[in-house]
């Protein structure tokens, strides 16, 4: 009897954390837009960010909802970056998500890259690091 207590004590936190792990969230959501739209936007580049090398790629996502929190299908959203090479300019939702690259840059930095779709925008950023120079200091 207590072995399944505990078994449930400790699956039931294991199964929500597993669940929410692997959903993938914006981390900064705008809107409404003058359509009652809102834009999300976030970069998948691990804790420390990129090395600055001029090939390392982050992931750039964007969703967009509408006003009822639902998905917007084939929303065409606007991106630009401050500093690296997007892979594309202008991406389009399929079930509200779509994604590019952020190639890194050659020079330390960072990258803020902002997704805007009708009048309302989102932006993250991506630390571009030399890496080397950290371990050779």
């Amino acid at each position: 009897m207590f072995r399944s207590k505990l078994f449930r004590l400790v699956s039931i936190p294991v199964l929500a954390a597993f669940l929410f792990a692997c959903q993938a969230d914006v981390n900064e959501v705008t809107g409404p837009s003058f359509n009652g739209n809102s834009v999300g936007v976030t970069a998948i580049a691990g804790d420390s960010g990129l090395p600055s090398d001029g090939v390392s790629q982050a992931t750039i996502r964007v969703e967009v909802f509408d006003i009822n929190n639902e998905v917007v299908d084939a929303a065409a959203v606007s991106l630009t970056t401050t500093l690296g090479t997007l892979g594309a300019a202008s991406v389009t939702t399929v079930s509200g998500v779509a994604t590019t690259t952020l190639t890194s840059a050659t020079t330390e930095g960072t990258a803020f890259v902002t997704a805007t779709f009708e009048n309302v925008t989102a932006t993250t950023s991506v630390a571009f690091v030399n890496f080397q120079a950290i371990a050779g200091a």
